[in-house]
């Protein structure tokens, strides 16, 4: 592999076009920065069946996957696109051959054909149900050295009720301290069921000091789901879940006003705002 990755630098220096700003210069690409290389950047993490917004922008979640691609690829994970990384990576799409599904083929023969997996070709296609193939479509497969995990691509409501408190900050309601609410806060009478917003697998479950009653799912490629102030946990550590299981019931542990469902969609360590991601 490390053989493979130089070999793919030499070459990379030599005749291939490196991602750049307007003059054609490369760049180390990072958080906070945005342009047309960050946008071709996404463009090749999405083909490689990461869920990605394509706006040009290197925010959390483009920093994320590509920690995620660094980690898989043997990479420091530093989250930072530098020549080591765009060279592994541009050797990585390039790997990606295009197949044409053939009548009575299905996922099974292909991924044992082409020595991957049918979670990788699944996930590299955002195949919903990876038992239905039909013949004449077109598919991607991606290397196996490149597992993706891209994470949950729809998320559901865990609970229904009325937003109390949104993303962003606020004004703390017992402490009346300006301060970044990381999730959005939803009205739920106690003992609610609250169901699992995406299928994963328990990563912490119990006392959370200030989150009281806590539910944190994993949901791979960075991403986890967490569930504050809840009544009753109703599943344990190591736990796999699927979305749409009841979870947890709803309550007023920690440091609450009432009852509720303090929810947060979390890539890495960074929250997002969960109504980007909601139906």
């Amino acid at each position: 592999m490390r053989r493979l990755l130089g070999l793919s630098l030499v070459i990379l220096v030599l005749v291939a076009p490196f991602l750049g700003d307007a003059s054609g210069d490369f760049r180390v690409l990072g958080p906070t920065m945005r342009g047309a290389d960050v946008y071709s950047l996404q463009e090749k993490l999405v083909d490689l069946g990461y869920e990605l917004a394509l706006d040009g922008v290197y925010g959390v979640q483009t920093e994320a996957v590509v920690r995620e691609v660094q980690a898989v690829l043997g990479l420091k994970a530093d989250g930072f696109v530098g020549h080591r990384t765009l060279a592994a990576l541009n050797e990585t799409h390039r790997s990606i051959i295009s197949h044409t599904v053939q009548a009575g083929e299905n996922l099974s023969q292909l991924a044992k054909r082409y020595e991957t997996t049918v979670a990788n070709i699944a996930n590299c296609n955002g195949m919903a149900n990876p038992d239905r193939v039909l013949a004449g479509q077109v598919i991607q497969i991606p290397p196996l050295n490149l597992a993706v995990a891209a994470g949950p691509r729809n998320f559901i409501w865990p609970v229904q009720g009325k937003i109390s408190s949104g993303y962003g900050y606020r004004l703390h309601p017992l402490s009346k301290v300006r301060h970044f609410h990381g999730g959005i806060d939803i009205a739920a009478p106690e003992g609610t069921p609250v169901r699992a917003a995406a299928a994963g697998r328990v990563a912490k479950a119990g006392s959370m000091g200030n989150y009281g009653l806590g539910l944190v799912l994993d949901h791979g490629a960075g991403y986890s789901t967490w569930y504050g102030h809840n009544s009753k946990i109703l599943v344990r550590p190591g736990e796999a879940v699927q979305q749409g299981q009841i979870v947890a019931m709803s309550g007023k542990t920690g440091l609450v006003t009432g009852p509720h469902l303090d929810f947060r969609i979390k890539i890495g360590d960074q929250t997002i705002d969960p109504l980007e991601r909601l139906p």
